[in-house]
């Protein structure tokens, strides 16, 4: 069977499904498989795929039409240009979320320089100081640690195995990043971390509506994670939390970037307004117009 038709085979087959994105996932299927890329897969459309390549190809289309999610399957998902490491432990790396770090990578590039202090002389420390918190696979402070320089990020989560992968990640792509286990900011009481404030915080916490979570894709409500997808009754538990907790880790002036729904934005400005902690906070829009970011800063 010639390359083209077998990749049309398995998109019919993941289409009918129901996976959304067919075409592409059979296409990814066969590039992961075959150790090639979207150029490689147009060059070969007119080969002839050998048996064992074939069966091998019809398998992966098998599970993946079982709705397990294409990255749980490849092992892998691109970010920021960059590919991470994802297994089910952890929440999958989506494009959502790049507005999250390009707007704190923006933030972050026009902080004036810092001079440390000569505690932080001794300690090999200094610079700007970035909390990525519920930090996963550690695809946002990753991401930050590449984009910009003279960065100390401290990646936190409650999962043990979320944390031993964003290790995983941050070696693999060669960054360094002190991660720390623990529930939200009770993971930062360790002795090296204790006394450390930051200039930014930046988060994407859990922030689906409990009652909304039966109503999601296959992929997401049965293979992903429970405990990075639900917010809570309204979907604002975490938020709580953090508005509630942050300003006693940031700064005098230090920001605070949160990932949101589409419709949270109000909701999170109300809280912000009420704890009388932070500056009027703006909503970012991701690409499509929605609203995804809440920035503010510690007063």
């Amino acid at each position: 069977m010639k390359t083209r038709i077998l990749v049309k085979e398995g998109e019919y087959k993941l289409s009918s499904a129901g996976c959304m994105d067919a075409k592409i996932d059979a296409e990814e299927l066969f590039c992961y498989l075959t150790s090639t890329d979207r150029v490689g897969l147009f060059l070969r459309a007119e080969e002839e795929v050998d048996e064992q390549t074939e069966y091998k190809y019809k398998a992966l289309i098998k599970t993946r039409a079982s709705r397990i999610p294409l990255q749980h399957i490849t092992h892998q998902q691109e970010f920021m240009g960059f590919k991470f490491k994802v297994t089910p432990e952890v929440l999958i790396p989506r494009q959502d979320t790049e507005t999250l770090v390009t707007e704190a990578a923006r933030v972050l590039q026009q902080m004036p320089p810092q001079k440390p202090t000569i505690m932080e002389k001794l300690r090999g420390e200094g610079g700007i100081n970035v909390l990525d918190l519920c930090c996963g696979s550690g695809i946002i402070g990753i991401s930050l640690s590449k984009i910009c320089n003279n960065l100390r990020v401290v990646g936190t989560d409650i999962s043990e195995p979320a944390i031993e992968l964003a290790k995983e990640n941050a070696k693999a792509l060669r960054v360094k990043i002190d991660f720390a286990q623990g529930d939200m900011f009770g993971a930062l009481n360790e002795k090296a971390l204790k006394d450390l404030k930051f200039d930014m915080i930046v988060s994407n916490p859990p922030y689906i509506r409990r009652g909304m979570i039966a109503i999601l894709q296959e992929e997401v409500k049965s293979h992903e994670p429970m405990l990075a997808l639900d917010g809570g009754r309204d979907g604002l538990d975490y938020y709580r939390r953090i508005v509630d907790e942050a300003a006693d880790y940031l700064k005098p002036g230090g920001w605070l970037l949160l990932e949101i729904g589409h419709d949270q934005g109000e909701d999170l400005r109300k809280l912000l307004r009420d704890s009388g902690k932070y500056t009027p906070a703006e909503v970012i829009k991701d690409l499509p117009g929605r609203d995804r970011v809440v920035k503010c800063r510690r007063k």
